[in-house]
């Protein structure tokens, strides 16, 4: 007898095991739930849209369809339906203590022909990548660089290069560490960008407030 009631009772406990797994992917697919985890970012690209990126153009800020500027936080997001929406989980961006990372903007405005370097934008350390675009960033290499620290990146919009990927952006691990003047010695520093020197000059004028060659922009 004791039997015979445990049986069923298996059976039911299945079964509804199974219906609530069948109820969330319903409500996943039919509310268009993405969930992004506490280190992750998530990279939205939307299918199609009324609206196409202009010539030139690689992140949409009107809703357009393509890759979206405005990522997805940790957290749950509805509406992101599959058939309008693809969205990439990546992780976050890490640069370790010690250590600088470079940054290069995937689309933007042109840099001006007389400079090799994109100019400062405010953008939150490139995590507004909206920012970024509206306020007239420019393609390509960037002024600005990041610190030790977690940062939640567009990586659509950018490429962050710290010592782990640095062989394979063509440069060495040992040019993304942050240089130290042992005492008794001098730091020479020679720069790729700004005013050429004058005629006659072997050596650039002092400019003040650029806190040692780390502010780019303001030097």
């Amino acid at each position: 007898m004791l039997l015979a009631l445990t049986v069923p009772i298996f059976y039911t406990s299945v079964g509804v095991l199974l219906g609530l797994v069948v109820l969330l992917l319903l409500a996943k697919s039919l509310l268009g739930i993405v969930v992004i985890g506490e280190l992750e970012v998530g990279v939205v690209a939307k299918k199609f849209a009324r609206t196409s990126l202009g010539a030139g153009r690689l992140i949409a800020l009107e809703g357009e369809a393509g890759l979206q500027a405005d990522t997805l936080a940790p957290g749950w997001h509805f509406f992101l339906w599959p058939w309008q929406y693809a969205v990439t989980k990546e992780p976050m961006t890490v640069v370790p203590q010690g250590e600088i990372g470079l940054v290069v903007a995937n689309g933007g405005s042109p840099i001006p022909p007389s400079h090799m370097l994109g100019r400062v934008i405010g953008c939150d350390d490139y995590q507004d990548a909206r920012a970024f675009l509206t306020g007239g960033g420019e393609k390509g290499r960037q002024l600005g660089i990041l610190t030790s620290g977690t940062y939640r990146i567009n990586t659509a919009l950018f490429t962050v290069i710290t010592r782990r990927n640095a062989e394979a952006m063509g440069m060495s691990p040992n040019e993304l560490t942050i240089y130290r003047v042992v005492p008794d010695a001098v730091g020479i520093v020679t720069t790729l960008d700004g005013i050429p020197i004058e005629p006659g000059e072997i050596a650039g004028p002092v400019i003040p407030e650029h806190d040692n060659f780390q502010d780019a922009q303001r030097f």
